[in-house]
């Protein structure tokens, strides 16, 4: 009976070993697809300032472990990659396929380097990812179509890059988007911030439809087109409307006196026509109202003098009369 105890005990013990053996060999094997990625990356890098290679040293396959090296974060339970911070560090190159394999990464933030040429479609796998910014950059091309692929991106900055063509409709499957999405179903969606590319062709309807928009900004791009008459029927929420520096043209609608919460009205330097609404006067929490040099005619509504928390007011137009 004892020895039959003792067997037993003794298969469990080595079923355990077995299995934390296993364990820690495939932990071992996917930190080592991690690291493969990083090192990849790296290879693609140049600094701007090569006395200030921060990577060249610490970034080593014979260096500390990867969740030791600047700019990495690991999750506790698995080990693996979860966030990558290389923002602000001077760099310049391009962005290699390979950060596609980091499938377990939260957060990617390569913003303010030098960073050039095209966005690879292999980060699409990047399934977890949450929030990815390649703001100020260098980066070209149209945008991609593969970021309707990540089903949990809340945040997705790419301002101040060198972008073109229109922005592709396939962007409409992300569901949980919280800044950058063309879709009607977005109800995280906050802010909407893609300023400073060269995007071209008309405002996307979509984003009228976007009740939780907060931001929503287009600054110095090419769009054209015209804003909808109803554009503020489904947008509660929106404290800042900034398309300025576009060529946006017609009439502006009354229908932003229902934007009821809006503190920033920026839309000027564009071809916008016609009279200033008298409903702007109702936006009562407005405090910068940017219509200068456009080609508005009429005479300034009175109710704009009501407007008691306005700080700054730009309206100049040659054929605008009044105040």
């Amino acid at each position: 009976m004892e020895r039959n105890c003792l067997l037993f005990f003794l298969s469990v013990f080595l079923v355990h070993c077995l299995v934390a053996c296993l364990a820690k060999s495939a932990v071992t094997d996917i930190t080592t697809t991690d690291q493969t990625a990083l090192l990849a990356l790296k290879a693609h890098i140049t600094f701007v300032d090569p006395d200030h290679d921060v990577l060249a040293n610490n970034w080593s396959s014979t260096a500390s472990p990867i969740c030791n090296w600047i700019g990495v974060t690991c999750g506790d339970r698995h080990q693996r990659v979860t966030a990558l911070d290389i923002s602000n560090m001077g760099l310049s190159g391009t962005i290699p396929p390979h950060l596609g394999n980091l499938s377990f990464l939260v957060s990617l933030d390569a913003s303010n380097n030098s960073f050039h040429g095209h966005l690879p479609q292999e980060l699409a796998h990047l399934r977890r990812l949450k929030f990815m910014s390649f703001g100020y950059n260098n980066f070209s091309g149209g945008l991609p179509s593969w970021w309707g692929a990540l089903p949990q991106l809340q945040v997705l900055v790419l301002a101040n890059n060198s972008f073109t063509g229109s922005i592709p409709t396939s962007i409409s499957n992300l569901s949980k988007q919280e800044a950058l999405s063309l879709s009607s179903n977005l109800h995280n969606l906050k802010k909407l911030d893609i300023k400073g590319n060269k995007l071209t062709g008309s405002l996307p309807l979509a984003i009228f439809n976007i009740s939780s928009l907060q931001i929503i900004s287009f600054t110095d791009n090419g769009i054209s087109g015209t804003l909808p008459v109803d554009m503020c029927y489904h947008l509660p929420k929106l404290q800042g409307l900034y398309l300025s520096l576009n060529q946006l043209y017609g009439q502006l609608p009354s229908s932003l006196s229902v934007c009821t919460n809006l503190e920033i009205l920026s839309l000027s330097y564009n071809k916008f026509s016609g009279p200033i609404p008298t409903e702007i006067g109702n936006l009562t929490m407005l405090k910068n109202l940017w219509l200068g040099d456009n080609n508005l005619r009429g005479e300034i509504p009175q109710k704009i003098g009501n407007l008691l928390s306005l700080e700054i007011l730009y309206i100049n137009n040659a054929g605008l009369t009044g105040l």
